[in-house]
């Protein structure tokens, strides 16, 4: 979480030795219309229609519509379903997190393990 603020961003990416990471070939994150992001880190791959705010958001994550995003930490390749509401968690990779679910960490970071089928048959 650290990463949202300025100051450490360019303490770690703009200063010698540098930091490099593995790059997937990935398109950019795609904003789709009614998305509201503010103060967040977003990753490649990801698709965003809901709000995230303060977050930091990995690789191949998709925020469904009417979905609340803050002060959280999702991992790789997380699908969230719609109306989901999730504040201050780390919810972790390869998670799918069903419609209308809201995960809340009060007063302490909670982590969100919900393997959940993402194509049923």
């Amino acid at each position: 979480m650290d990463f949202l603020k300025p100051e450490i961003r360019n303490y770690f990416f703009k200063q010698e030795p540098t930091i490099k990471t593995k790059i997937d070939d990935l398109p950019p994150a795609k904003y789709n219309p009614g998305a509201q992001v503010k103060n967040s880190l977003v990753a490649s791959g990801c698709i965003i229609n809901g709000t995230v705010e303060n977050s930091v958001l990995f690789k191949d994550v998709f925020v469904g519509n009417n979905c609340v995003i803050k002060n959280s930490v999702i991992l790789n390749n997380v699908y969230l379903g719609d109306n989901t509401h999730i504040e201050n968690c780390i919810v972790e990779s390869r998670d799918t997190i069903r419609a209308n679910s809201y995960y809340c960490g009060e007063g302490e970071v909670k982590i969100v393990v919900e393997k959940n089928e993402r194509y049923p048959l």
